[in-house]
């Protein structure tokens, strides 16, 4: 029996996979949904979970095995979801167009989003709902330790600038 022998040109096998391990985990990309839901004719359900704790971007993902189902999926804040359940007036984040399918993706600015799926076909609807919660790569610092960052980037600053100034005089003085 021969033995196989493969050849990579290039960069390295092991840094090629480290370099996917970084992008992976760049990319802060979860699920939080992906469930099957019943939806009776002309009603709604909402994932009974917030889908968020923190800001960041929310991506809905539905379909309908049937051609002809009219479901639609809208993300409610806390207060709003709670408006809906007591027949009030509500305002939706953002929801996809009626259809068999669709995608939402709506940056959500404040915690606990619930995901609501409404049907608004005269028949029952099974409907295969994927959430997934991409978190913002850009974070920012307390004002406390934006005001440290800043007062240590003075002082070291200035610590050169005297060490220097003070090198620079002696070497004057020779």
């Amino acid at each position: 029996m021969g033995v196989c022998h493969t050849v990579f040109h290039g960069p390295h096998f092991s840094e090629m996979i480290a370099a996917l391990v970084l992008l992976l985990a760049a990319s802060p990309r979860v699920e939080v949904v992906n469930e099957d839901f019943e939806i009776p004719a002309n009603d709604w359900r909402y994932v009974p979970r917030a889908v968020n704790q923190e800001p960041g971007l929310v991506a809905c993902d539905f379909r309908s095995e049937r051609s002809d189902a009219r479901v639609r999926v809208a993300l409610l804040s806390h207060a709003d979801l709670d408006a809906r359940r007591a027949g009030r007036d509500f305002e939706e984040l953002g929801a996809t167009p009626v259809g068999s399918r669709g995608v939402l993706r709506v940056a959500v600015h404040e915690p606990d989003t619930y995901v609501v799926i409404e049907n608004r076909a005269a028949r029952a609807a099974e409907v295969r709902l994927r959430v997934f919660l991409d978190e913002p790569q850009v974070r920012y610092l307390s004002r406390g330790r934006q005001l440290a960052v800043i007062v240590i980037s003075f002082g070291v600053f200035f610590g050169v600038v005297s060490l220097s100034a003070m090198k620079l005089l002696k070497a004057i003085r020779k």
